[in-house]
């Protein structure tokens, strides 16, 4: 492989890590949203690629005045299932469903240790530790799970797809009229858009550096 191509495959991982701080930066204040991190990977000894994976630490928890909207503090992800699939999300709005079901803001149902939960049209709340209640009465507890990797999906409203082992969370601890906020760090990821610039102006100026003394060699040969 040519310098000129090396530089040029390094400008090219620096852009693609650049699009990942952007969409981080760009999701700071959406709910749930899980940051996600970036790095080069070596394929084979002339090729290297960039690889992600979700952060999994947790947010901030912000207030809210929904009786519905359910945060998790500590680890754990709810539970959703949509159109046969199940998915993990951190972004615990919630609302009951024309079919009684209690529905995920994705359009998902929520899934408790008994399956999806109906709750018809009464009063729901949740407890501390998970317990969803209609009218004052137990009717299931959450499901609350721990995974080993987390993928992005397609879907909207803050479903991620999920691999590997997953376990559920024993000691659940959940808070009502709360939202998990997104897990982003923004002083991080100005620090990370800032090198990759500098880093991006370093090898263009590389670039131009080594055409300049290409440019000089021929010029040197055709006065021979």
């Amino acid at each position: 492989m040519s310098t000129i191509d090396v530089i040029g495959d390094g400008i090219a991982r620096d852009i693609k890590h650049l699009e990942v701080v952007s969409q981080n930066i760009a999701n700071i204040n959406t709910p749930g949203f899980q940051s996600v991190q970036s790095f080069d990977s070596v394929v084979t000894d002339n090729q290297t690629t960039v690889s992600k994976v979700i952060t999994p630490s947790n947010g901030a928890i912000k207030s809210s005045n929904r009786r519905l909207d359910w945060a998790i503090s500590g680890s754990g992800y709810f539970v959703i299932e949509k159109e046969q699939n199940l998915y993990a999300s951190r972004y615990g709005r919630f609302h009951i469903g024309e079919d009684g079901l209690l529905t995920h803001v994705s359009g998902g149902k929520l899934i408790g240790e008994s399956g999806a939960i109906y709750v018809a049209d009464g009063s729901v709340s949740v407890s501390k530790s998970g317990e969803v209640k209609v009218s004052g009465n137990i009717i299931d507890r959450l499901q609350i799970i721990d995974v080993q990797n987390l993928q992005v999906s397609t879907e909207s409203g803050g479903l991620y797809m999920f691999s590997g082992s997953v376990s559920p969370v024993e000691t659940r601890q959940i808070r009502a009229n709360a939202i998990n906020a997104s897990n982003v760090d923004p002083a991080t990821q100005t620090t990370q858009m800032m090198n990759l610039n500098r880093h991006i102006q370093s090898l263009q100026k590389a670039a131009l550096a080594y055409d300049q003394m290409l440019n000089a060699g021929i010029n040197e040969l055709g006065r021979k």
